[in-house]
């Protein structure tokens, strides 16, 4: 019978700070979702940002049209972002990374995506420390 062993290991928390915003966020499967459902909407409208053809399409509307459309879509992905930091690190906390970033969305779109690589780089850790583990255990399980 192999015992599964939930103590020691590598963490599963990372500490962020911005400005004077500090937050310890746990990967659980809450913030695992909220992270992944912030991914895939900010992800979408950065690509939207790069899509030729739309942006061909675009150009071929007038002026204020194609204002619109980008000013919706900066506003859209900032709303996404300021939503997801005010959720993790307190109320406001959206708005005080739009400051520091020198009102820059896809700045704040950097920072969500380094919390996002942090997450990788603990769960990579974590599934290091598993495979070592076990594999370490039935070496000496064998003797």
């Amino acid at each position: 019978m192999t015992a599964i062993n939930l103590l020691g290991g590598p963490q599963e928390f990372a500490e962020f700070k911005f400005g004077t915003r500090h937050a310890k966020l746990y990967f659980n499967d809450e913030l695992n979702m909220k992270m992944a459902k912030t991914r895939l909407s900010v992800s979408k409208r950065l690509q939207a940002l790069d899509d030729q053809k739309k942006m061909t399409e675009l150009d071929n509307k007038p002026v204020k049209e194609q204002q619109a459309f980008l000013s919706k879509l900066y506003q859209d992905l900032r709303n996404e972002l300021e939503m997801f930091f005010d959720e993790q690190f307190g109320k406001g906390a959206g708005a005080d990374l739009y400051k520091l970033t020198n009102h820059s969305t896809e700045r704040m779109a950097s920072a969500f995506f380094m919390i996002v690589k942090e997450y990788g780089e603990l769960r990579d850790q974590r599934n290091s420390y598993i495979d070592t583990y076990y594999k370490s255990r039935k070496a000496t399980k064998k003797k």
